[in-house]
Protein backbone atom coordinates (compact mmCIF):
# COMPACT_ATOMS: atom_id res chain seq x y z
CA UNK A 1 0.00 0.00 0.00
CA UNK A 2 1.17 3.59 -0.60
CA UNK A 3 2.39 5.98 2.03
CA UNK A 4 0.86 9.38 2.79
CA UNK A 5 2.84 12.42 3.91
CA UNK A 6 1.29 14.93 6.31
CA UNK A 7 2.20 18.63 6.48
CA UNK A 8 0.90 20.43 9.56
CA UNK A 9 0.18 24.15 9.95
CA UNK A 10 0.00 25.56 13.48
CA UNK A 11 -2.39 28.48 14.22
CA UNK A 12 -1.56 30.80 17.13
CA UNK A 13 -2.36 34.21 18.61
CA UNK A 14 -6.04 33.92 19.61
CA UNK A 15 -8.09 32.53 22.47
CA UNK A 16 -8.29 28.75 22.14
CA UNK A 17 -4.98 28.48 20.28
CA UNK A 18 -3.07 26.54 19.20
CA UNK A 19 -4.99 25.04 16.32
CA UNK A 20 -3.81 22.53 13.76
CA UNK A 21 -4.52 22.11 10.04
CA UNK A 22 -3.18 18.98 8.41
CA UNK A 23 -2.65 18.57 4.67
CA UNK A 24 -2.20 15.18 3.00
CA UNK A 25 0.06 14.45 0.05
CA UNK A 26 1.15 11.39 -1.86
CA UNK A 27 4.47 10.42 -0.28
CA UNK A 28 6.99 13.28 -0.34
CA UNK A 29 10.11 11.26 -1.00
CA UNK A 30 12.79 13.95 -1.10
CA UNK A 31 13.64 17.36 0.29
CA UNK A 32 12.54 19.25 -2.82
CA UNK A 33 9.07 17.72 -2.53
CA UNK A 34 8.85 18.35 1.21
CA UNK A 35 9.99 21.96 0.88
CA UNK A 36 7.67 22.48 -2.08
CA UNK A 37 4.70 21.17 -0.13
CA UNK A 38 5.53 23.42 2.81
CA UNK A 39 5.79 26.48 0.57
CA UNK A 40 2.49 25.58 -1.14
CA UNK A 41 0.66 25.26 2.18
CA UNK A 42 2.00 28.64 3.31
CA UNK A 43 0.91 30.20 0.02
CA UNK A 44 -2.56 28.71 0.52
CA UNK A 45 -3.00 30.59 3.80
CA UNK A 46 -1.44 33.75 2.37
CA UNK A 47 -4.19 33.74 -0.25
CA UNK A 48 -6.74 34.84 2.36
CA UNK A 49 -4.45 36.54 4.91
CA UNK A 50 -6.64 39.67 4.83
CA UNK A 51 -9.29 37.88 6.94
CA UNK A 52 -6.69 36.68 9.46
CA UNK A 53 -5.77 39.19 12.18
CA UNK A 54 -2.23 40.57 12.03
CA UNK A 55 -1.62 39.41 15.61
CA UNK A 56 -2.36 35.81 14.58
CA UNK A 57 0.23 33.55 13.01
CA UNK A 58 0.25 30.39 10.95
CA UNK A 59 3.46 28.39 10.97
CA UNK A 60 3.97 25.45 8.64
CA UNK A 61 5.84 22.89 10.72
CA UNK A 62 9.24 21.93 9.26
CA UNK A 63 8.86 18.22 10.02
CA UNK A 64 6.83 16.05 7.63
CA UNK A 65 5.40 12.79 8.93
CA UNK A 66 4.83 9.81 6.65
CA UNK A 67 2.26 7.10 7.42
CA UNK A 68 1.25 3.80 5.89
CA UNK A 69 -2.10 4.67 4.31
CA UNK A 70 -3.63 1.27 5.07
CA UNK A 71 -2.56 0.86 8.71
CA UNK A 72 -2.07 4.45 9.85
CA UNK A 73 1.29 3.48 11.34
CA UNK A 74 4.02 6.13 11.32
CA UNK A 75 6.76 5.21 8.84
CA UNK A 76 9.13 8.08 9.51
CA UNK A 77 9.74 11.81 9.77
CA UNK A 78 11.89 14.11 7.68
CA UNK A 79 12.59 17.83 7.74
CA UNK A 80 12.21 20.47 5.08
CA UNK A 81 15.54 21.84 3.90
CA UNK A 82 13.81 25.19 3.35
CA UNK A 83 11.06 25.57 5.97
CA UNK A 84 8.51 28.32 5.20
CA UNK A 85 8.61 31.48 7.27
CA UNK A 86 5.85 31.94 9.83
CA UNK A 87 2.99 33.87 8.24
CA UNK A 88 1.05 36.58 10.11
CA UNK A 89 -2.37 37.68 8.99
CA UNK A 90 -2.82 41.10 7.43
CA UNK A 91 -6.24 42.01 8.88
CA UNK A 92 -6.67 44.83 11.38
CA UNK A 93 -6.30 43.98 15.06
CA UNK A 94 -9.38 46.10 15.80
CA UNK A 95 -11.68 43.87 13.73
CA UNK A 96 -14.24 41.76 15.58
CA UNK A 97 -14.22 37.98 15.30
CA UNK A 98 -15.92 35.01 16.93
CA UNK A 99 -13.42 32.46 18.19
CA UNK A 100 -15.23 29.36 16.96
CA UNK A 101 -16.43 30.62 13.57
CA UNK A 102 -14.88 30.56 10.14
CA UNK A 103 -15.46 28.46 7.06
CA UNK A 104 -14.48 25.14 5.50
CA UNK A 105 -12.81 24.17 2.24
CA UNK A 106 -13.77 20.86 0.63
CA UNK A 107 -11.09 18.94 -1.26
CA UNK A 108 -12.88 17.21 -4.14
CA UNK A 109 -11.74 14.07 -5.95
CA UNK A 110 -14.58 13.27 -8.32
CA UNK A 111 -14.45 9.66 -7.08
CA UNK A 112 -17.04 7.53 -5.27
CA UNK A 113 -16.53 4.72 -2.75
CA UNK A 114 -19.27 2.62 -1.12
CA UNK A 115 -21.92 4.92 -2.54
CA UNK A 116 -20.39 8.11 -1.15
CA UNK A 117 -18.35 10.86 -2.73
CA UNK A 118 -14.74 10.91 -1.61
CA UNK A 119 -13.76 14.34 -0.34
CA UNK A 120 -11.70 15.90 2.41
CA UNK A 121 -12.29 18.99 4.52
CA UNK A 122 -10.13 21.62 6.18
CA UNK A 123 -11.77 23.99 8.64
CA UNK A 124 -10.46 27.55 8.49
CA UNK A 125 -11.28 28.88 11.94
CA UNK A 126 -11.29 31.59 13.14
CA UNK A 127 -11.79 34.25 10.47
CA UNK A 128 -12.39 37.95 11.01
CA UNK A 129 -15.92 39.33 10.71
CA UNK A 130 -14.83 41.03 7.47
CA UNK A 131 -14.88 37.56 5.89
CA UNK A 132 -18.68 37.55 6.07
CA UNK A 133 -21.58 39.36 4.43
CA UNK A 134 -24.25 41.30 6.32
CA UNK A 135 -26.60 38.30 6.05
CA UNK A 136 -24.16 36.08 7.94
CA UNK A 137 -22.96 34.08 4.93
CA UNK A 138 -19.39 33.97 3.72
CA UNK A 139 -18.52 37.04 1.65
CA UNK A 140 -18.01 36.40 -2.04
CA UNK A 141 -14.56 38.01 -2.05
CA UNK A 142 -13.39 35.72 0.78
CA UNK A 143 -15.01 32.68 -0.83
CA UNK A 144 -13.30 33.37 -4.15
CA UNK A 145 -9.93 34.01 -2.48
CA UNK A 146 -10.03 30.69 -0.65
CA UNK A 147 -11.12 28.79 -3.78
CA UNK A 148 -8.28 30.36 -5.76
CA UNK A 149 -5.78 29.55 -3.01
CA UNK A 150 -7.04 25.97 -2.75
CA UNK A 151 -6.86 25.34 -6.47
CA UNK A 152 -3.33 26.76 -6.53
CA UNK A 153 -2.29 24.32 -3.81
CA UNK A 154 -3.85 21.39 -5.66
CA UNK A 155 -2.13 22.32 -8.93
CA UNK A 156 1.34 22.84 -7.42
CA UNK A 157 3.91 21.13 -9.63
CA UNK A 158 5.88 18.23 -8.19
CA UNK A 159 3.47 17.28 -5.38
CA UNK A 160 0.08 15.56 -5.29
CA UNK A 161 -2.64 16.58 -2.84
CA UNK A 162 -4.71 13.61 -1.69
CA UNK A 163 -7.65 12.66 0.50
CA UNK A 164 -6.72 9.94 2.97
CA UNK A 165 -9.76 7.70 3.52
CA UNK A 166 -9.49 5.42 6.55
CA UNK A 167 -11.64 2.57 7.85
CA UNK A 168 -11.98 1.81 11.56
CA UNK A 169 -13.27 -1.12 13.61
CA UNK A 170 -15.59 -0.80 16.60
CA UNK A 171 -13.04 -1.46 19.33
CA UNK A 172 -12.33 1.08 22.05
CA UNK A 173 -10.19 2.89 21.19
CA UNK A 174 -10.93 2.34 17.47
CA UNK A 175 -8.27 0.57 15.40
CA UNK A 176 -7.61 1.42 11.75
CA UNK A 177 -8.36 -1.58 9.57
CA UNK A 178 -7.80 -0.11 6.11
CA UNK A 179 -7.20 3.01 4.09
CA UNK A 180 -6.52 4.39 0.65
CA UNK A 181 -5.53 7.62 -1.11
CA UNK A 182 -7.48 9.54 -3.76
CA UNK A 183 -6.04 12.48 -5.69
CA UNK A 184 -7.67 15.88 -5.22
CA UNK A 185 -8.65 17.57 -8.49
CA UNK A 186 -10.59 20.67 -7.37
CA UNK A 187 -11.98 22.50 -4.35
CA UNK A 188 -15.27 23.98 -3.17
CA UNK A 189 -16.05 26.51 -0.44
CA UNK A 190 -19.68 26.72 0.73
CA UNK A 191 -21.26 30.15 1.03
CA UNK A 192 -21.78 29.77 4.76
CA UNK A 193 -20.02 29.92 8.09
CA UNK A 194 -18.59 26.85 9.78
CA UNK A 195 -18.07 26.32 13.50
CA UNK A 196 -15.59 24.28 15.50
CA UNK A 197 -15.83 23.20 19.13
CA UNK A 198 -12.07 22.71 19.16
CA UNK A 199 -9.22 23.78 16.85
CA UNK A 200 -7.28 20.57 17.51
CA UNK A 201 -8.43 18.81 14.33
Amino acid sequence: MPNVSVVTALWNGFSGAPGYSRFHFAELTNDAMRSGAGAAVRSFFFGFASVLMSSWSIAVQPTVQTFDAATGLLQGEAGMGTPPATMPGTGATTTIFEGGSGTVINWLTGQVHAGKKIRGRTFLVPLLSTAFSSDGTLGSATQNSIITAGNALVSTSGITSVVWSRQWDTSKPPHQTGGFLTNVNSVAVPDRAAQLRTRRT
